[in-house]
């Protein structure tokens, strides 16, 4: 019986223990289904023959770490027990996908930093408006390192005294300190949040005054810049924008005058002493209107392509024999010509960079003219500098080009070599010294006969075979460096002469004393390079300027008002009157100037007989009649 017993207890023991391999199996089968992308039913798994074990050990111990750089097996499930290492790749889902790449899950997962994006908030100030753009697109956050633009522009009547962000109460970093109406600049952008902060303060009525003479001007370049890049070029754009930039261009060009009128009209308030909030407000929401208008121009500008504030773009720098160019800000090198001329080129220069460009010229050497893409610029003093924010304006085609023309001053200089039927073979002269034009005194060495006589002359100017009748003025007055050329042996006799270089012209010509440190009561004088040659013409009473107290700097002179400005040199002599076919259009107060002028041979009429007179007068009208005047005056 006993015997019996124990036989009962042996067979009892032996089918617990077969059925052991088959739980768990089961058990294996049905996490497998739930956790894997190629599982089977549960059921089909619950009765799996014991046979069917997994490739590897689905129930590692704990301690057996995965592999981080495996690639699991698609029935393949580790211990969920285990913590898997910070090297491994993370589960994505409890329920994958079943058509999945099963080594999809191999790719690495970015590190949480990797992607965050941090804030950019201004913070709210009436008299401020702040925007910031990431890649020339508006943005209110960015990654950390990205270059930002902090784009900031005051309320009209107010200055800036600091602009600047913060991410806590111990990091604040400046953008600017500079007392100015707007500000351009770049930050890098820290991994924090930051807010961009600003203060103000009111302008003076002096400073008011200046602000708006100078939006008057820089709005008026913009729209000769966008004339001359879009609304010229219309077929590269949609019909519907270049429609609409050519409103808003007329809209802007009806407001400039409105503009003008205020702020004169504020000048003279300021000197009698009669500015009240009033007066200030007329001029500023004048100011305001205009800035709506060149917003939406530059919006559209933005839909049209954008202006590459955050590309590059390439210097090309020429200078003439006798001086040096130095850059600085945008770019950092010099270029010298002292000994010979010199040429270099700068690529991949950045936006968002001022450039200062400083002119000097060697003992004997006069800085004649700087241009860039062709066209004529003013300089302050011997500088040139451009804002951030204007670089673009100097960029055609992501070329800056610049020409920087020295002329010798020396009386011992060997000019060009003329040959003519005035004179038997040629004559060779010499340059006078450029302080005639400075005004140091120092008259001009005569003309030689044969240019006088009108000879034929070989030219040091390329560009003069459609003003024949021209030529023996051009090369006198540059030998007499009265007038220059434009580099590249180009003259450009078709372009016009505004009224401030012309005023330098006939000062030369004249030979009155130039003080460099003069100034003018015209409200548009700006204080720069022409400034001295207008004072030298006011003084001796050839220019009085407009009855609204303008000079007109920059507007293009008539030809009615250089018949005027010459007859004044005479002392306005009484003159015989002479009608012109187009004698109707002359100006009342110049109709006794311009008989004047072709009574003394210097000007005459067109092929037609008309003098046209209100028309802008050329570079190679201007030298005629120039030349005209000095051989008149028996130099």
């Amino acid at each position: 019986m006993k015997y019996l017993k124990n036989l009962a207890l042996f067979v009892a023991l032996c089918m617990v223990l077969s059925t052991v391999p088959v739980i768990a199996n089961a058990a294996a089968a049905n996490n497998i289904g739930a956790l894997t992308a190629a599982a089977d039913d549960e059921d089909t798994a619950a009765t799996a023959e014991p046979t069917d074990t997994p490739d590897v050990d689905v129930t590692p111990e704990p301690s057996d770490e995965p592999d981080a750089t495996s690639t699991p097996d698609a029935t393949e499930k580790p211990d969920t027990s285990t913590e898997p290492d910070a090297t491994s790749t993370p589960e994505v889902s409890a329920n994958p996908d079943a058509t999945a790449d099963p080594n999809a899950t191999a790719t690495p997962v970015p590190t949480a930093t990797a992607g965050t994006r941090y804030n950019i908030t201004v913070d709210p100030n009436s008299l401020s408006t702040i925007k910031t753009y990431v890649n020339s697109t508006a943005a209110n956050s960015a990654l950390k390192g990205a270059r930002v633009r902090v784009k900031a522009r005051a309320a009209r009547g107010y200055n800036y005294t600091r602009v600047y962000y913060k991410y806590d109460t111990d990091s604040i970093y400046e953008i600017s300190t500079t007392v100015s109406e707007s500000v351009d600049n770049y930050i890098e952008m820290p991994a924090s949040d930051i807010v961009i902060c600003a203060e103000v303060a009111e302008m003076s009525d002096q400073q008011l005054y200046r602000s708006a003479q100078q939006q008057y001007n820089d709005v008026t370049a913009n729209l000769n810049t966008y004339t001359s890049r879009y609304i010229n070029n219309s077929s590269t754009y949609d019909a519907a924008d270049i429609r609409e930039m050519r409103t808003l261009i007329n809209d802007a060009k009806n407001l400039l005058p409105q503009l003008k009128d205020e702020y004169t009209y504020f000048n003279g308030l300021i000197r009698d002493d009669l500015v009240t909030e009033y007066s200030r407000n007329d001029v500023t929401s004048i100011q305001s209107e205009l800035d709506e208008i060149t917003d939406q121009i530059d919006e559209l500008i933005e839909r049209m392509g954008g202006n590459n504030q955050d590309g590059t773009y390439e210097i090309q720098v020429n200078v003439s024999h006798g001086g040096r160019v130095v850059f600085q800000g945008a770019v950092e090198a010099t270029v010298n010509a002292t000994t010979a001329n010199a040429s270099d080129y700068f690529t991949n220069v950045a936006y968002g960079y001022a450039l200062t460009l400083k002119f000097s010229s060697t003992t004997g050497y006069t800085l004649s003219n700087v241009r860039i893409n062709n066209r004529n610029v003013s300089l302050s003093g011997s500088t040139l500098s451009i804002s951030a924010a204007n670089i673009e304006n100097y960029v055609v085609d992501g070329v800056m080009l610049i020409s920087a023309n020295f002329v010798y001053g020396n009386s011992g200089y060997t000019g060009t070599t003329y040959s003519g039927s005035g004179s038997s073979g040629s004559t060779t002269y010499n340059n006078p010294y450029y302080g005639n034009v400075l005004g140091d005194g120092t008259s001009a060495t005569a003309v030689p006969t044969d240019a006088q006589n009108g000879g034929t002359q070989s030219s040091a100017f390329t560009d003069l075979a459609d003003v024949e009748w021209a030529i023996p003025s051009i090369n006198a007055l540059s030998s007499l460096g009265i007038i220059n050329g434009m580099g590249d042996g180009r003259f450009e006799p078709q372009s016009h002469v505004t009224r401030e270089q012309f005023a330098k012209m006939i000062v030369g010509v004249m030979g009155y004393s130039v003080d460099q440190s003069a100034t003018t009561e015209f409200s548009d004088d700006m204080g720069d390079w022409y400034t001295p040659y207008i004072a030298a013409a006011a003084a001796n009473g050839i220019i009085t300027g407009r009855p609204d107290g303008t000079f007109g700097v920059g507007d293009d002179i008539t030809r009615q008002d250089i018949a005027v400005i010459i007859y004044r040199t005479q002392d306005s002599p009484a003159t015989e009157a002479h009608q012109f076919p187009d004698s109707g259009s002359i100006s009342d107060y110049a109709v006794d100037a311009v008989s004047y002028l072709y009574n003394s041979g210097i000007a005459g009429g067109d092929d037609q007989g008309n003098f046209n007179p209100v028309n802008p007068a050329t570079r190679a009208e201007a030298a005629k009649m120039l030349y005209g005047l000095y051989i008149s005056l028996g130099r």
